[in-house]
């Protein structure tokens, strides 16, 4: 697997799943039949901007590394809006890591303690079958989950179509509290997991390799911005 420069900057992205169901042809009536695939995998356009003189390094060390499309690495949305962040008891406002990273360079106690971490901590609450499409979730740490939400186990990226529970909150505050919470997800399960397996929220990512092997490549301008333009598939 080849590491993905964390220096360069997404300035644009579009995640979708292709191949998520087959055609059986036309019905006696005329109309066209569809069937759920359990062969849905992620698609994604993305670009990068290069700035300074180490964003062209690495980006072309980077595409010259894949190997074409015999190279895989871990990559995923950038837009974690929505994400179940912790809720600052002080001021309600969401921890996202950006904002737990700059509140514990003023106060290194902010991070470590219980109340105001960035921290998120969900597992499965029980053992996950390949091809599963709905799964339960234990939170040790972390807000409420909504449907469309991204979350990494192992490296694939599902996204939360429903909950098939209720999320447990706290009566008095409607925060949420640890709990079981069993969602529904798409793509379908990718392999088996145990019980126990960290599930991610914070920074969810995919294991990924170029769509064509003619495609990647750094878009050179006379401008001092470029960039790196990537579309890829879902390992499978």
């Amino acid at each position: 697997m080849v590491p993905m420069p964390t220096t360069l900057l997404c300035n644009s992205e579009t995640w979708r799943i292709e191949n998520a169901s087959r055609s059986g042809g036309p019905s006696t009536t005329g109309t066209q039949q569809f069937v759920i695939s359990p062969a849905g995998r992620w698609r994604a356009k993305a670009s990068f901007h290069l700035i300074e003189d180490d964003d062209y390094l690495e980006a072309r060390g980077f595409i010259a590394g894949l190997d074409g499309q015999a190279g895989t690495f871990l990559i995923g949305p950038t837009d974690y809006r929505g994400q179940p962040w912790n809720i600052d008891p002080l001021t309600g406002g969401i921890i996202t890591p950006d904002k737990a990273v700059r509140d514990a360079e003023i106060d290194p106690a902010f991070e470590n303690y219980p109340d105001t971490t960035g921290r998120l901590d969900f597992v499965l609450a029980d053992p996950v079958a390949l091809n599963a499409t709905s799964i339960a979730i234990q939170r040790n740490k972390g807000g409420r989950l909504k449907r469309g939400q991204y979350l990494q186990i192992g490296e694939r990226l599902h996204i939360i179509i429903g909950l098939t529970t209720a999320d447990p909150v706290d009566p008095g505050s409607g925060l949420a509290i640890a709990g079981r919470i069993g969602v529904t997800i798409r793509p379908w399960a990718r392999a088996a997991y145990g019980s126990g397996t960290a599930v991610e929220f914070a920074r969810p990512k995919c294991l990924m390799r170029l769509a064509d092997a003619d495609q990647g490549g750094v878009d050179m301008t006379t401008s001092p911005l470029s960039s790196l333009p990537l579309d890829i598939v879902e390992a499978v």
